[in-house]
């Protein structure tokens, strides 16, 4: 997805974080980076709605 304005953000996780990922993306069939994705999709939209209250 390209935008206008890049930022770069880290986000770490737990080792049983990083499990869980595995798993679920074993388990749904699609690609590790992709679920990480929608994750921090998730996420950040989550903030935003937060932000906004």
């Amino acid at each position: 997805m390209a935008t206008d304005k890049f930022e770069h953000a880290t986000f770490y996780l737990t080792k049983d974080q990083v499990n869980e990922i595995k798993r679920l993306a074993r388990d749904n069939q699609i690609s590790r980076s992709a679920l990480v994705r929608m994750i921090i999709r998730e996420y950040l939209a989550r903030q935003e709605v937060n932000q906004v209250k």
